[in-house]
């Protein structure tokens, strides 16, 4: 999988597009809630950007027999690794919520990622989606 530069708008879209195909494809209306969102335009990302990173993470990642994409933990570990700002870490991961609900469910693949973006960026999470960078008082 091709790196990009830290906190950049193609880091960015790279998660939000791993949170769109995670659960096997992307459905509509999480690629609709994409373009919705106000961290793309935020994070100075604009819909082509986002759909060259998108059509780049496809054809990075390996494919099942049943054309489904495969994203093990490393690729996910080094997409995360390129989002550094605690601040940039928050709203990409409320944003990386959003998608996933968008189609009003929750896959096992997608709550898989959002718990190891969870992890990885020490938010702390309420039983309400809010979160907060832990000892960082930024949430």
């Amino acid at each position: 999988m091709r790196s990009y530069p830290t906190d950049s708008p193609q880091a960015i879209s790279r998660l939000l597009a791993l949170t769109v195909i995670s659960d096997g494809g992307g459905s509509p209306s999480e690629i609709a809630a994409t373009y919705r969102l106000s961290i793309l335009g935020h994070a100075g990302i604009d819909e082509q950007v986002f759909d060259g990173v998108l059509r780049e993470l496809t054809a990075d990642l390996p494919a099942t027999s049943d054309d489904l994409v495969k994203i093990d933990a490393g690729m996910i570990d080094q997409a995360l690794a390129e989002i550094v700002r605690p601040e940039l870490r928050l709203r990409v991961w409320k944003a990386m919520w959003q998608l996933a609900y968008a189609d009003d469910e929750f896959a096992h693949a997608e709550v898989a990622l959002l718990h190891r973006a969870t992890e990885a960026w020490g938010i702390e999470a309420d039983a309400d989606g809010n979160g907060k960078i832990a000892g960082s008082g930024i949430g």
